[in-house]
């Protein structure tokens, strides 16, 4: 089963809408979506759509997160756009791509 988990340099930057897993800290192993990224690029913030929403995302430093091959590019195009994403849909839209690695495609 391919989870889509890939090991980065410490330099390579996440992007909007990225799908990354917390390594470190009390959320350790929890997914979530980059919504947001500092200027300096060391800090993201991230949106897991239940306790973490797009509105209101977690602040974490990158080098505790293992990014992923995963991009949900509508949901970079909405944030990068419009400047905010619609709940529901984000729950929409991540619960697809966990369903899809549960199911092992």
């Amino acid at each position: 089963m391919d989870l889509g988990l890939k090991e980065f340099s410490d330099d390579s930057l996440c992007r909007i809408g990225q799908v990354v897993r917390s390594r470190k800290g009390k959320d350790v192993g929890r997914w979530y979506v980059v919504v947001g990224v500092s200027e300096d690029g060391r800090r993201v913030f991230l949106a897991d759509g239940v306790k973490f929403t797009p509105a209101k995302p977690k602040a974490k430093n990158t080098i505790h997160l293992q990014r992923t091959g995963w991009h949900l590019d509508e949901i970079a195009q909405s944030i990068m756009s419009e400047g905010k994403i619609d709940a529901g849909r984000f729950q929409a839209l991540l619960a697809g791509l966990k369903r899809n690695e549960q199911q092992g495609g």
